[in-house]
């Protein structure tokens, strides 16, 4: 499988509430990235308050998030992201500007969506699952 991860698995594992290493390993995946958006909003995340969580935040950064493939976020992304909030706010759902860009980058790349929120990618029209309830099942 080909997956896009969205910034809520990544803090989980920052926060060590999920190995997603683990995850990666005994699962089926060929293909693993973000998009420039994860990027944006996992790094503006950032611990400020506590010195220890700043340091596991940048130590996460450095040995696993920055590794990653990061699709960009280009005009055809921007579009396609606007069509499918428009199609969710048509249904009566309002969903984030962020789930819409990581929506629009995984559909146009044919990526399944790694979330804790699969509700909002569900009402986008995308696919999506959430490795910490497999792992629980």
């Amino acid at each position: 499988m080909r997956y896009l991860i969205d910034t809520s698995v990544l803090v989980e594992a920052e926060r060590r509430n999920f190995d997603l290493g683990q995850w990666i390993e005994s699962s089926e995946v060929e293909e693993i990235y973000i998009c420039d958006a994860g990027v944006t909003e996992f790094l503006a995340g950032e611990p400020l308050k506590d010195e220890s969580k700043r340091k596991r935040f940048n130590e996460f950064w450095v040995s696993f998030v920055s590794k990653l493939p990061s699709l960009p976020l280009n005009r055809n992304v921007c579009e396609h992201a606007a069509a499918l909030l428009v199609h969710a706010r048509a249904s009566g759902r309002t969903v984030p500007l962020g789930d819409g860009l990581h929506g629009a980058v995984a559909e146009l790349e044919g990526l399944e969506v790694l979330t804790t929120d699969t509700q909002h990618f569900k009402d986008l029209g995308i696919t999506a699952k959430n490795p910490m309830e497999q792992i629980s099942k």
